[in-house]
């Protein structure tokens, strides 16, 4: 199990499953329509999906360590630090992309071309974050990949999983989605950012040119404080135009808290000591929109 976890960064779950529920829950407040059965696979497929594509980024990045003399040894080397055979792993990673397939095209039979439209991106962005000669994990491009394809799409499905066969549907979900999902693609976004900011002086070592790497250290630490800022922006925005209950309005108060835990990782970058502020920075901001979203549908 432990190796399991570590392959598929398991404790990276919630990345996934919050943005999902954001846009549940904007479907069940302004679009007044929920899909329980269907929210529940769509689930199960979601997460499927990310935890293959993260055993994928470890297989990727283990064949990049192997092949540079002073970085095998790197603690980011998760398949030999944890000994997992590779046969196995693809072997793990097989059976979740099975079950990613299998419930996605019924949910795809049961909603239509829309939700095939919204997967296939998904999964072109999810191949291309690490996969292919040119990986977008090695580019400059690879926080907007992120913060795109788990922080905007994956509301937008949640959405409209919730919404295909609603009285209430409308074709611009996708518009008013964008939106309420904000919070996610800008802190999603900042936890690759981060973690390049950590790792900027290994990861070229073993060919990753980042967006940090091209902005530098202090240029990189504004944009991601710039970053916390609009995912706060999005979430106000949401609660004045109706998209979400104003309940979602306080989690405001925390923003004297998060600003102490981003001026913690801007003074000391470090990838063991103050890099998980931005992972707890998610989970407050996304986690407690979606908390407080809860209880403003059932007040």
């Amino acid at each position: 199990m432990q190796r399991f976890k570590a392959l598929v960064q398991a404790q990276t779950t919630l990345l996934t499953v919050l943005p999902l529920l954001l846009g549940t829950i904007m479907a069940a407040y302004y679009y007044h329509h929920v899909n329980l059965g269907e929210t529940c696979l769509l689930m199960l497929s979601a997460i499927c999906f990310h935890l293959a594509v993260n055993g994928h980024n470890q297989l990727s990045d283990y064949r990049r360590y192997q092949n540079s003399t002073t970085a095998q040894n790197s603690t980011n080397n998760i398949i030999k630090r944890f000994g997992i055979s590779i046969p196995w792993a693809y072997s793990v990673l097989g059976i979740l992309m099975l079950i990613f397939l299998i419930s996605g095209l019924y949910l795809v039979y049961l909603s239509g071309w829309p939700l095939l439209l919204l997967g296939c991106l998904s999964f072109l962005v999810g191949y291309c974050y690490s996969g292919g000669p040119y990986p977008l994990l090695k580019t400059p491009l690879g926080e907007l990949a992120s913060g795109l394809a788990m922080g905007l799409n994956i509301p937008l499905i949640g959405i409209y999983i919730n919404i295909y066969n609603a009285p209430t549907y409308d074709n611009w979900f996708w518009l008013t989605g964008s939106i309420v999902a904000l919070p996610a693609v800008f802190t999603i976004a900042n936890i690759m950012l981060a973690n390049n900011i950590c790792d900027k002086d290994e990861d070229v070592v073993i060919g990753r040119k980042t967006l940090a790497y091209y902005l530098g250290t202090k240029h990189s630490l504004i944009l991601l404080q710039a970053n916390y800022v609009f995912s706060y922006l999005g979430l106000i925005l949401s609660a004045i135009l109706g998209y979400l209950p104003w309940l979602v309005l306080l989690s405001l108060l925390t923003v004297k808290s998060d600003y102490q835990l981003v001026q913690g990782f801007v003074k000391a970058p470090d990838k063991v000591t103050t890099f998980p502020r931005n992972v707890l920075l998610f989970h407050k901001i996304v986690g407690l929109e979606v908390i407080l979203g809860l209880l403003g549908l059932l007040l």
